[in-house]
């Protein structure tokens, strides 16, 4: 009887040791999920390291929008997926950021393996984030241009006046940041100086 207690209590120990290293280990996964991006402060444009953007983006109801008509101004080019939990993290605070800066931002927000425009509006729909752009990209598209390596999703590119990469920022930028539109403005203008 002593060796059946015994065992049970070790079945029992080792039970509650394992769920509180995964309770542990979530908290850990938890806090590096919600944690801010980089500020968009830390954006330093560098040469081109593409030619000028070239593929279009689909929108909702058959839309069509060609990044390469935004030649002559600087923009945020703001890759993003349904199936990226940081993305998710990140969305609000780059809708709040869209919204307070007003209709003509600087930043094209762009879903890439997601599905339809009409499945990326309804997955934001799920997931509260409102204000937010839909426009989707083709994988290819995206990896012709920027080059055919594997990149981190989110990922932003810092694109000049003729439509070239000049920074790369893998991972979340922090939207939420005091000053952050202040700080995309100055790094605007030092790109047009």
């Amino acid at each position: 009887m002593r060796a059946r207690l015994s065992g049970r209590r070790s079945i029992l120990l080792g039970t509650v040791g394992l769920a509180a290293a995964a309770g542990y280990g979530a908290a850990r996964l938890a806090e590096t999920v919600v944690r801010p991006g980089m500020p968009i402060s830390d954006l330093t444009p560098g040469k081109a390291v593409s030619g000028p953007i070239g593929f279009g983006l689909a929108g909702l109801g058959s839309a069509r929008f060609v990044p390469a008509s935004r030649r002559g101004a600087p923009f945020l080019l703001h890759v993003w997926a349904t199936w990226c939990s940081p993305c998710l993290h990140e969305l609000p605070g780059l809708a709040a950021f869209m919204k307070a800066w007003g209709p003509d931002c600087p930043v094209v927000p762009v879903a890439v393996s997601s599905g339809s425009p009409e499945e990326i509006h309804a997955f934001l729909e799920r997931n509260d984030v409102t204000g937010l752009p839909v426009w989707a990209v083709v994988e290819d598209d995206l990896k012709a241009w920027c080059g055919d390596r594997a990149r981190a999703i989110p990922v932003t590119f810092l694109i000049d006046d003729a439509g070239c990469i000049r920074a790369t920022a893998e991972g979340a930028l922090d939207w939420a940041a005091p000053g952050a539109p202040a700080a995309l403005r100055r790094l605007f203008a030092a790109m047009r100086a």
